[in-house]
């Protein structure tokens, strides 16, 4: 009985395995605009936008927080905004997988700044980041060329 479930076990590691490498392999790419990765004690802390070139309107952010690359960081509250607006906008949480999800207004890509409030859950420690939207900007720019 427990060969059978350790062969189960064997074949949905090698199945994760395998879809992890695909995903891999489809993301990112030289055409990919990316924005620096920034770090806030050992986690990293990686952005994405839908669509993949910020432009005015309604944008999509992706935080990926990760603990040393490796773990994601799934015990933070993360929270957005663009700099020079009061309010905070919690992003969703998109699983144990250390992403957070908000929707966000970009007004002028050239000159917004998002900020990123982290706070580790059950805990008064927290961090803000910006990401200035030209970075990515600058990047797509280079990255076509």
């Amino acid at each position: 009985m427990f060969a059978k479930i350790e062969k189960r076990m064997m074949g949905a590691a090698g199945l994760l395995a395998a879809l992890t490498l695909l995903l891999t392999g489809c993301a990112g790419g030289e055409g990919t605009p990316v924005f620096p990765t920034k770090h806030w004690d050992d986690i990293e802390v990686t952005l994405q936008t839908r669509p993949p070139k910020v432009e005015a309107g309604m944008v999509e952010f992706m935080v990926l927080a990760a603990i040393k690359g490796r773990k994601p960081a799934n015990e933070l509250v993360v929270s957005l905004r663009m700099e020079g607006t009061q309010k905070w906008n919690q992003a969703i949480q998109d699983g144990f997988l250390g992403v957070y999800r908000r929707v966000v207004h970009v007004r002028d890509p050239a000159k917004d700044v998002l900020a990123v409030k982290l706070r580790i859950k059950k805990s008064d420690k927290e961090k803000i980041l910006y990401f200035p939207l030209a970075l990515q900007q600058v990047q797509a720019e280079s990255a076509a060329q």
